[in-house]
């Protein structure tokens, strides 16, 4: 099966566990995501099966939108809810007003360091796996872009919470965010709660529940092709002889004013057909993944 999904990952499993389950329905090995989703997490997982699978590189990468819940008062060790509580400072002086005009800082490029309790890698060893064993290591931030960050709702009390809507770039950490709001405000926080609610153009409301992908039949149902995923890159199609020179690994000399140099270009063979993905480096186009088998 070859094509993308796009799910409504729940809250308890983890994403290896969502592609465990659809290899399962399937019966194909050949499944990845873009993106991970915390088990405490919930919302969009862009699944990609079979040659889709080579699209990853040029989904992962794309612009995500959440809405998260921050309990302010609260630290926790990991960031959120998962972690053993740190410390605790009442926060019933914290307005709405406070909040929001906290919520200004972080808007645009800025750099974030990864929590302790993540994926990333530290000399090849994933850093929650050292976290896990009381072991803390220095990180490098990270360039991150946070493009729309509002306060949606407002809960006061000793402990406030803030449900914020993030519209940020990939690699942003929720959870980090979260932490940084707290100390911004001089009272700490925690992530309670967060949901996904776009990846790239894979939004919430056309998420199928993994609940409901229990057959060969119902995935291929929901199945998106390939060319439907990524229509953020521009569509090319060439003469069949100047698409077979690129197949064979050759690169086409040509000029488009409409292309950026630098970007990938997602190459046709029809409308509805997508053969290889090639980035435009002028003069040349270069196949980088053939799609097609």
């Amino acid at each position: 099966m070859d094509g993308v999904l796009n799910i409504h990952k729940p809250l308890g499993l983890t994403s290896h566990d969502v592609v465990d389950h659809l290899r399962r329905v399937i019966n194909q090995k050949e499944i990845g995501h873009t993106g991970t989703l915390d088990p405490l997490a919930e919302g969009v997982l862009v699944m990609c099966l079979g040659r889709a699978t080579r699209l990853v590189p040029f989904l992962q990468n794309r612009a995500k939108e959440y809405q998260a819940l921050v309990r302010l008062g609260i630290t926790t060790t990991t960031f959120d809810g998962e972690g053993s509580e740190v410390k605790r400072i009442p926060a019933a002086h914290i307005s709405r007003e406070t909040a929001a005009d906290a919520l200004k800082a972080f808007l645009g490029k800025q750099l974030q360091l990864p929590p302790m309790h993540s994926a990333v890698r530290h000399e090849g060893v994933k850093l929650y796996e050292l976290a896990r064993q009381g072991v803390e290591v220095d990180r490098k931030p990270r360039v991150v872009t946070i493009d729309r960050l509002e306060l949606i709702d407002f809960q006061p009390g000793d402990f406030p919470a803030l449900k914020i809507l993030i519209e940020c770039s990939a690699g942003t950490y929720i959870r980090s965010l979260a932490a940084d709001i707290g100390s911004a405000l001089k009272v700490g926080a925690y992530l309670e709660h967060l949901l996904r609610t776009r990846v790239s153009h894979f939004t919430l409301e056309e998420a199928r529940p993994l609940d409901s992908l229990t057959s060969m039949e119902a995935a291929q149902a929901a199945l998106i092709p390939a060319c439907e995923a990524v229509p953020h890159l521009p569509r090319w199609q060439p003469h069949p002889v100047a698409l077979q020179k690129l197949l064979n690994g050759n690169f086409l000399q040509l000029e488009n004013t409409l292309w950026f140099p630098g970007s990938h270009i997602a190459v046709m063979e029809n409308d509805c057909s997508l053969v290889l993905i090639a980035r435009w480096l002028p003069p040349l186009l270069r196949p980088v993944r053939v799609i097609r088998a």
